[in-house]
């Protein structure tokens, strides 16, 4: 046992329940003849497979399409959540909001480098003012202590992580985050892990420094499908090592982040996607007037580029094709060991993708598209084929987790369980009815940025977009525009009607009467937002 894997004060104190009612019940039997029958029940408790893809939107891929298995085995088999969402729609932000359950305001994690980015922040978290976010004792945090794996393991959960861990970390190639007892985390470069062959895996067991593991170009060192084997590998074993001993594993890998291509078996059937992308109506949005002056003023250059989104769109949903068999071949190795029944499924995404929506090729802003994610939760005690409509987010996902192993969550966790919603029990508090978006620019260009005069951020922006806070209720979305890193750069606002303009084409504060029609909301709205930025654990719920 690593020195990660402590016992701790909790699950003593069960052990030794379980020992002294063992004992006593061996003495009402008569004595230490009757010991074995006498012996603790196994470990009843649910294994939780959390299977987490790169950028598959809600919004505008028709990805069930791609993934028929996946559908019938997850959706069909449990309960979509037809109203999932992020809080912080780019990689890292999101990804350090499933680990700790926390907004990125408590976690850290705005973007995906820079001092309030990837990997670093993560470890070293600080809040907006600059300062080390600190813990209950005054220490500095390291959100690595805090997350669902190190809370699972903590309390006797085998836990593995396999594929894409948070963006920075290949600067410590030989680092395992605590509570992890096996670990097959991407270490390359990141661009590797997105073109699926060339990268680098930190292949280690039961928490010990391992070995990197460098796959080629062979067609079985595709991403997805190297997943998929070291996952069903780990199934096996787990069975092996102790039948008994739960477990929470994590499939992580990068379809259908672009550049991922399909894999080469697949690279035929792709080519039924071509002349397909679906075009909403806020595709390449004709008239962006309405629109802050930073989209309106890079809108042409993003134009220019939308040829690659028919590229895009083939290329992500051939990479589909391989999760599908990814997630049939894990449960089909549950199966096989007898563990289906007592496992619960989870399938969601890091986030959405624009794919066009509003001329933007990718995600991180606070539009539909980018906050949109599927969420699919099949497992023992859900009804099949169920349909939940109310506001879940990836914060939610780690206290679920706690819920679903019988653990308790703790106070500093912002987000819930959705365990009564998918026993279809009571809620015993009000549920939400809106949630806070965070992004900050600061870490886009790793800190670099106070010297650059404000004209030359909109060529920055062609390709990334300012900081922002946003609140989403379930009929309006309001959106204050920030650029952290430039001086004087004046703050835009935009008001969506979700009921009437679903597709955000319509920015109710464009104009003057239009601010003035809508003061009263945005009154609230400011203060709900402003109040959810302040935010902690059940405050936030």
């Amino acid at each position: 046992m690593s020195s990660l894997q402590k016992p701790t004060a909790t699950s003593r104190f069960r052990a030794l329940l379980t020992v002294l009612a063992a004992g006593a019940a061996a003495l009402a039997l008569g004595g230490p003849q009757a010991s074995a029958a006498a012996a603790p029940r196994p470990d009843q408790r649910p294994h939780i497979v959390f299977i987490l893809v790169d950028d598959l939107d809600e919004r505008t891929s028709p990805y069930w399409e791609a993934m028929p298995e996946t559908r019938r085995l997850l959706a069909d088999r449990g309960m979509t959540f037809a109203n999932a969402f992020v809080a912080d729609p780019i990689c890292c932000p999101s990804r350090a909001a499933l680990l700790t359950g926390k907004y990125a305001h408590n976690n850290g994690v705005y973007t995906n480098g820079g001092e309030y980015g990837g990997w670093g922040a993560f470890v070293n978290p600080l809040d907006r003012e600059g300062n080390p976010i600190t813990d209950e004792q005054g220490q500095p945090l390291n959100n690595e202590d805090r997350t669902i794996a190190r809370y699972l393991n903590d309390e006797g959960y085998r836990t593995a992580l396999i594929g894409k861990y948070l963006n920075g970390i290949e600067s410590d190639p030989y680092h395992i985050p605590a509570g992890w007892s096996e670990w097959y985390g991407g270490v390359s470069d990141r661009l590797k892990l997105y073109m699926g062959y060339g990268y680098t895996l930190h292949e280690s067991d039961d928490g010990m420094p391992g070995k990197l593991v460098t796959y080629g170009v062979r067609s079985t060192d595709y991403f997805t499908d190297v997943v998929a084997r070291h996952a069903k590998s780990f199934i096996g074993r787990a069975e092996k090592r102790d039948d008994d001993q739960p477990f929470f594993l994590v499939l992580a890998p990068t379809a259908p982040h672009l550049p991922i291509p399909p894999a080469r078996r697949h690279k035929e059937l792709a080519k039924q996607w071509e002349g397909k992308l679906p075009k909403s109506p806020n595709y390449i949005e004709p008239d962006l007037s309405d629109k802050p002056y930073w989209l309106q003023l890079s809108g042409d250059n993003r134009a220019r580029r939308m040829g690659w989104n028919e590229v895009d769109f083939v290329n992500r949903m051939g990479s589909l094709y391989a999760v599908d068999e990814m997630v049939a071949g894990v449960i089909a190795a549950l199966d096989r060991a007898g563990e289906l029944d007592n496992t619960y499924l989870v399938f969601s995404s890091d986030n959405g993708y624009n794919l066009g929506a509003h001329r933007l090729l990718h995600k991180m802003a606070p539009y539909e598209e980018s906050i949109r994610v599927p969420m699919v939760i099949a497992g023992p005690g859900i009804a099949p084929a169920s349909t939940a409509e109310r506001m879940a987010l990836n914060i939610d996902l780690a206290p679920t987790f706690l819920d679903m192993a019988g653990l308790p969550i703790p106070n500093d966790m912002d987000g819930r369980s959705l365990l009564p919603i998918l026993h279809r029990r009571p809620v015993t508090r009000p549920w939400r009815h809106d949630f806070l978006i965070e992004y900050k620019v600061s870490g886009a260009l790793n800190g670099i940025g106070n010297e650059i005069p404000d004209a030359l951020w909109y060529l920055v922006i062609a390709t990334d977009i300012p900081g922002y806070q946003a609140l989403r209720s379930e009929g309006f979305t309001y959106i204050e525009w920030k650029n952290d890193l430039a001086q004087d750069w004046r703050t835009e606002y935009e008001l969506y009607d979700l009921r009437k303009d679903p597709y955000q084409l319509n920015n109710l504060l464009s104009t003057p009467a239009g601010w003035l029609a809508n003061a009263g909301r945005v009154e609230l709205m400011q203060s709900r937002m402003q109040e959810l930025t302040r935010c902690a654990g059940e405050t936030c719920q």
